[in-house]
């Protein structure tokens, strides 16, 4: 965080594009509950912040290796993902660039870019380079002063339906 006591997450840039504040919504930190299958459990903390000079929101995602889901236990160690998420505006898209501690797991990339579009209040991100087999897509929602949604999406038919695979319920701490 920022070494600065009145704005310890940061402040937005003086020319940043407007697009941002829908997702400044989120900075600071949220306790958060993970639903895999049909059972919210699996407890981790999400912490948001300005980066880039106020141009971009960083976020630090953290799970504890005793609260991951069934298909992440296997990498034996706590969950770190490092992300920047900002608006675009020669593109008109929202960027996402993504890292976290899965190499050598073998269950999901350990770096990942995404572009998107917020449509009705929803964020939807989906990976640059899509997996023939199975797509994804990723989307923010239901974003309130104190909580919001985050839930990840599968399509096995190239993207024409869409099945929820996680889901993450979060509440805000600070």
């Amino acid at each position: 965080l920022d070494n600065d006591a009145e704005h310890p997450f940061g402040e937005p840039g003086e020319s940043a594009p407007p697009e941002n504040d829908f997702f400044a919504a989120l900075v600071g930190v949220w306790s958060c509950r993970l639903r895999f299958g049909a059972r919210y459990a699996f407890p981790s903390t999400w912490a948001f912040k300005y980066s880039a000079g106020g141009f971009a929101i960083e976020h630090l995602y953290y799970q504890h290796e005793a609260d991951l889901v069934p298909p992440f236990a296997s990498i034996g160690r706590d969950f770190h993902s490092l992300a920047i998420t900002l608006y675009d505006p020669v593109e008109q898209a929202w960027k996402f660039v993504g890292v976290s501690n899965l190499a050598g797991a073998d269950i999901a990339p350990a770096s990942q870019a995404m572009t998107g579009q917020v449509e009705d209040d929803v964020l939807i991100l989906e990976p640059d380079a899509q997996q023939d087999e199975l797509y994804s897509r990723d989307t923010f929602h239901d974003i309130e002063a104190d909580d919001f949604v985050w839930t990840q999406y599968e399509s096995r038919d190239q993207g024409v339906t869409w099945a929820e695979a996680v889901s993450i319920v979060c509440k805000r701490k600070i």
